[in-house]
């Protein structure tokens, strides 16, 4: 593979067949790393070159390690949705842990994002999160949510007791975003606080039409909220809408905290 033969990848099977080639600069070795997968006409195509340190983690291995951890832990766990970009995979998980929060009329489940890329844009992470089961719209708050991860430069010898560990601590923290939630839903929405959030939050003007044309009867900051992380949720684009929710989930679940909860973060 020579450094100049990267592509735009388009493959439909997130576990197609991957491995890693030598890359050649003007005709000589070099101790780069090339990734290549099989497109979808059976053919090896670049994904992109890393540095001799990297160490690539199947698709195939990143699911079934995946599975393995979720099976360790107390919880009963289903797939509900998938990214995937050619380079980037996301898959998306919903459990049965759940905590009501009678204050907006609506229960929040415990979910997990499991990730990996072979373009170098993120390590193998396992993300937790939460669900809001009346329109299933992802609440993503790096800042609250812990997670589990592994470089691509390390060895692939994954600590699932680790993992399983980090999974366990979910539902004291889905218990701790309750009163956040609340919190929001004593805010009220004004004219000036919408135009405020919109500047701060950078989301792109196209998705802010959407976004306003939903918020007929929102009265309040959670409202706003599951607004906007259902235009997300339900029509983010790849890796960008993923990292898009969890700034959202951030900003608010953070900036608007009452002192209180800020403190005890």
């Amino acid at each position: 593979m020579s450094e100049n033969s990267r592509s735009r990848v388009q493959v439909m099977d997130p576990f197609a067949q991957v491995r890693v080639s030598p890359v050649r600069v003007n005709g000589s070795p070099v101790l780069n790393k090339g990734i290549e997968i099989t497109n979808d006409d059976g053919a090896w195509e670049c994904i992109n070159i890393h540095s001799s340190a990297y160490q690539l983690v199947p698709n195939e291995v990143m699911a079934s390690v995946t599975q393995e951890i979720l099976g360790g832990s107390d919880l009963e766990w289903n797939q509900v949705n998938q990214v995937w970009t050619g380079r980037y995979l996301a898959q998306l998980f919903t459990s049965n842990g759940v905590v009501e929060v009678p204050e907006v009329g609506d229960t929040l489940c415990l979910g997990l994002r499991a990730e990996n890329s072979y373009d170098g844009s993120c390590q193998f992470r396992l993300i937790l999160q939460a669900f809001v089961l009346s329109c299933a719209n992802g609440l993503v708050s790096p800042r609250h949510f812990r997670s589990f991860a592994m470089k691509h430069t390390e060895c692939n010898e994954f600590n699932v007791r680790d993992a399983v560990r980090v999974i366990g601590t979910g539902l004291d923290l889905l218990e701790q975003v309750a009163p956040r939630v609340t919190a929001l839903s004593r805010i009220p929405l004004s004219i000036d606080l919408l135009a405020r959030i919109a500047k701060e939050t950078s989301l792109p003007k196209r998705d802010w039409g959407f976004i306003t044309a939903d918020l007929q009867g929102v009265k309040d900051l959670w409202g706003l909220m599951q607004a906007i992380t259902s235009r997300l949720t339900h029509h983010g684009r790849g890796r960008a809408g993923l990292l898009a929710q969890e700034a959202i989930g951030d900003y608010f679940l953070y900036s608007h905290a009452p002192k209180h909860l800020a403190e005890s973060a």
